[in-house]
């Protein structure tokens, strides 16, 4: 398996190489040199934006499609408006989901936390602020951020988390560095339903239910309202369609706790 130390160099030295051919080449062509320096800015920033890439750490995105299975997860929560409301959902259709939480909601909203454990659904670590600049933090910024999360979930329920769900889904060599010094097993996505950017109800669970295959993570966000209607008619039309909804343990043959 690659570690952090080999994918920096891996990244080091094919940046070398595009800047040298770029040189060599640039009496051919300056359009081949933008072209190439372009092509590798490409790779990396694209391989950075997508936790399913696999450019800076291995992330379970998808299980097994040999049976007609997929999961649900929920991330930025917990929240006192809509948490509840999705535990009463998952409550009533007997459904296990897996909940990535960030540290500052968590504060504010222990009590829900307890419940979500208590009631059989899993949680790992979203990190403690979910700031937008966490993709540019150094290592040690990184770890600090996760270790008070980690410490403050395992307060509170006992349980040391196990998973590790990136911000945003942003990775690069300092994130895959932390996660493999503190042992977690990445979680990404393969259905991304968008459900925070606004628009219908309807269009969100169309985008869900076009993407729908055996062995999908579907990301939803429990920071919202909106999302209790969208859930309530999402596993209508997934069981209707003959999926069975499991848990993210289970799909992915993965421990959610050490």
């Amino acid at each position: 398996m690659l570690t952090y130390k080999h994918v920096v160099l891996i990244l080091l030295v094919g940046s070398v190489i595009v800047i040298s051919l770029a040189w060599v080449l640039a009496f051919l062509s300056v359009w081949l040199v933008l072209a190439l320096i372009l092509l590798n800015l490409a790779v990396l920033f694209g391989g950075s934006l997508c936790v399913y890439s696999g450019l800076y750490l291995y992330a379970h995105c998808k299980g097994s499609d040999d049976k007609k299975q997929i999961t649900i997860t929920f991330d930025d929560g917990p929240n006192a408006d809509a948490t509840p409301g999705v535990l009463d959902i998952l409550k009533t259709h007997n459904i296990k989901a897996g909940f990535f939480l960030i540290g500052r909601n968590i504060e504010k909203n222990r009590e829900i936390v307890k419940r979500t454990l208590g009631e059989g659904h899993i949680v790992g670590n979203h990190s403690w602020s979910h700031r937008k600049s966490f993709g540019f933090w150094s290592s040690r910024k990184v770890m600090d951020d996760l270790r008070k999360n980690e410490l403050l979930i395992e307060n509170i329920c006992g349980k040391k988390v196990n998973l590790f769900r990136p911000p945003f889904g942003v990775t690069n060599p300092n994130i895959a560095k932390v996660a493999r010094l503190l042992d977690y097993t990445v979680i990404g996505w393969s259905i991304r339903s968008l459900d925070t950017i606004g628009g219908s109800n309807e269009k969100t669970i169309k985008r869900v239910m076009r993407r729908l295959k055996p062995g999908g993570v579907i990301l939803l966000h429990d920071n919202h309202e909106r999302i209790i209607p969208i859930l309530e008619e999402l596993i209508k039309k997934i069981t209707a369609k003959g999926y069975e909804i499991v848990g993210p343990e289970e799909l992915l043959n993965i421990k959610a706790y050490k």
